[in-house]
């Protein structure tokens, strides 16, 4: 299996797709900041040129970013069913566990690296332009990474899952939709009037990275993890969500025909 792992990073390293993608993120969150700069530096009234309002808009908007759990899955085992070469792999004796842990690992090495490099060019790039708000916002933002790790993981295994489970991507794309985004929606709605969709919805990743306390008359935004309970759900969430979607996916992998 690390002869297996070893060319899945050799392979990944000389995608030229991984380095669009992860250079490309780079690169959009640099223009975020720089475009508040300038704005700043131009109108003396801008209120939202610093680092405050900067760090803030990153982790409100962790929802939005977990969408890229998709492409980025993608990037790393999309292709293996169009161009038979998982086929060809089962066939030389690679067992489809390793096949299945091996390029799991992979995501979660090059997944982690991503993150960090976009979130230090967006953490530096903000830094370099904006006004410096002080180190409290800065700490916001590390903490809102950190416990948003563990449920970008979860993404990232239920894109893996359903890769090696469906078809066709558009039914991958459609099914992680609607479970990481509709689904939890809908049951938000549901707990409104039932207490035990609210329970079961207050667990789901996309709806605790979404939870926030927005104060009026300033640019200061509180998320839910800044609380110690639910910091430490983040983990237990991610920890749940793995397991389960990585064992589906096994499973289920095991049972498929590789055509």
């Amino acid at each position: 299996m690390l002869n297996y792992i070893k060319s899945e990073f050799y392979r990944n390293i000389n995608t030229k797709g991984n380095y669009i993608f992860l250079f490309g993120f780079m690169a959009f969150a640099c223009f975020l900041n720089i475009v508040l700069g300038i704005f700043a530096n131009n109108d003396a009234s801008f209120r939202y040129g610093s680092t405050n309002f900067s760090f803030s808009s990153f982790y409100t908007s962790m929802g939005a970013i977990m969408i890229i759990c998709l492409p980025f899955v993608l990037l790393i085992c999309g292709q293996e069913f169009k161009h038979s070469t998982l086929k060809n792999s089962i066939s030389y004796g690679i067992s489809r566990s390793q096949i299945y842990f091996s390029k799991f690992f992979v995501e979660i090495v090059i997944g982690t690296i991503n993150l960090v490099l976009i979130s230090a060019s967006y953490i530096i790039s903000a830094y370099i332009m904006l006004e410096d708000s002080g180190i409290l916002h800065f700490n916001y933002l590390i903490r809102a990474i950190v416990a948003c790790i563990p449920l970008f993981l979860v993404g990232v295994i239920l894109a893996h899952c359903l890769y090696f489970i469906l078809e066709n991507e558009i039914s991958v794309w459609t099914t992680w939709i609607i479970l990481m985004i509709v689904v939890p929606k809908i049951l938000s709605m549901l707990g409104r009037k039932i207490v035990a969709f609210d329970k079961i919805a207050s667990c789901m990743p996309i709806n605790i990275m979404s939870t926030y306390t927005y104060h009026k008359g300033s640019v200061s935004v509180f998320m839910s993890w800044n609380n110690q309970d639910v910091f430490i759900k983040c983990f237990i969430v991610g920890i749940i969500g793995t397991i389960i979607f990585y064992t589906l996916g096994l499973v289920l992998f095991k049972k498929r025909d590789i055509k």
